[in-house]
């Protein structure tokens, strides 16, 4: 399948698409992210029909199935992405409110700033984890608290999965 054949049948496609993906869209992703997936899910099926035809030993595929289902995998995979995004961040947002909530209970009954290590006894949970949510919050660790061997950028940098949420 030439360049040419291969663009001529995903400009007939894309209607099919974009229908496909009104149809399967549930408000988690806006409908034009989810067209782009359909028409990425389009060039896909499209590509898979042509590498089929060029080898002997695939049988001819069905062009309007493949190319749907495709698209429909696609958009299914963005769907789930978004969905597991939705979820990590609820539970970081959950993680915070139970923080913010330790603090504030800390501060009450103290009187005082809490220590990161009076916030993990509060929350049961250890001190890098305190210190994890405390700096995807935006809160300023002090020098001299925390575990031992990590202190201010130190931790950061020794810790790998994190880095990512460096401000």
């Amino acid at each position: 399948m030439n360049d040419r054949v291969k663009a001529d049948l995903i400009e007939e496609f894309m209607p099919r698409a974009a229908a496909i993906a009104m149809e399967m869209n549930d408000g988690s992703v806006s409908a034009e992210d989810l067209t782009q997936e359909a028409y990425l899910g389009l060039v896909t099926g499209i590509e898979a029909i042509a590498r089929a035809e060029e080898g002997d030993e695939f049988d001819r595929l069905p062009l309007e199935e493949t190319v749907e289902e495709a698209i429909r995998m696609q958009i299914r995979a963005a769907l789930d992405e978004e969905a597991a995004l939705r979820k990590r961040d609820d539970q970081l947002f959950r993680r915070a409110e139970a923080l913010n909530r330790a603090i504030e209970y800390l501060t009450e009954s103290f009187g005082g700033k809490p220590t990161v290590d009076e916030i993990a006894n509060q929350m049961q949970i250890p001190q890098e984890e305190v210190m994890e949510i405390m700096k995807l919050m935006g809160e300023t660790i002090p020098e001299d608290e925390g575990p031992q061997g990590f202190s201010g950028d130190d931790y950061w940098v020794n810790n790998p999965d994190m880095r990512g949420f460096r401000s």
